[in-house]
């Protein structure tokens, strides 16, 4: 099987592909620029037409059954050629109407495809850079503020530290103090004991006198000596 070489068709090299058990090799044809050819059952315009096939159609070019010859006659043979839409339908088509490359305007669809994902690629790269920068942007930030507030914490380290100094001086004080107040109690609870003690013995010693008193009070009248009576001639 082949596909002429004209103006309009061009045949070159054709894609290789696994083959169904009827076929050796197989080749990859396109229908022609600005035309539409017909499907048929038959190899000649006496077959009937199952459809028609657009600009750019892929068709997968089989070898012919082997009683195509018979059927058809090896004339039909030179003009028509076995085919498999991408269907997998399998038909005749002109082999005229067929290209080896698919038609500059698929190519052109192709290549506009290409490009309009490349671009969108593009554009979600962009954007992701755009985000890796917000976020670098955003670390960058957060870093200077966590430095900022390490700084803060070192100096009120710093600080605190002094403080404990003067805090364990101001503790060390203030036991110094709780225990000459403690001191000062005791001392206050032994003067208030010993001035207790001296009322006592001041209570003591004035009812000692003042028995003492009553006693020589009424010892004393006793002790003086009898006067003469005048009028009674004497003791």
């Amino acid at each position: 099987m082949r596909i002429k070489s004209a103006p309009v068709v061009i045949l070159s090299a054709a894609l290789v592909t696994a083959l169904p058990a009827t076929s050796v090799t197989a080749q990859t044809a396109y229908v022609g620029d600005e035309i539409s050819i017909s499907f048929r059952t038959g190899a000649g315009s006496q077959y009937a037409i199952e459809r028609f096939l657009s600009t750019g159609a892929p068709l997968e070019v089989l070898d012919p059954p082997e009683d195509a010859e018979e059927r058809f006659g090896e004339a039909a043979l030179e003009d028509w050629i076995y085919v498999r839409d991408n269907r997998g339908d399998e038909g005749w088509v002109q082999e005229r109407f067929l290209m080896a490359e698919a038609p500059a305007r698929v190519r052109i669809g192709r290549v506009e495809e290409e490009r309009d994902a490349a671009l969108e690629r593009i554009a979600e790269l962009e954007d992701e850079l755009t985000g890796q920068a917000e976020e670098k942007d955003a670390l960058s930030e957060e870093l200077a503020e966590a430095e900022a507030r390490i700084e803060e914490l070192e100096a009120d380290l710093e600080a605190a530290s002094d403080g404990y100094e003067l805090v364990e001086a101001n503790e060390q004080l203030q036991e110094r103090v709780e225990r000459l107040l403690e001191r000062n109690e005791q001392l206050e609870e032994q003067n208030s004991a010993l001035a207790e003690r001296s009322r006592q013995e001041w209570f003591l010693a004035g009812a000692g006198v003042l028995v003492g008193g009553l006693i020589l009070g009424l010892i004393l009248p006793h002790l003086r000596p009898r006067r003469r009576d005048s009028w009674g001639g004497g003791l």
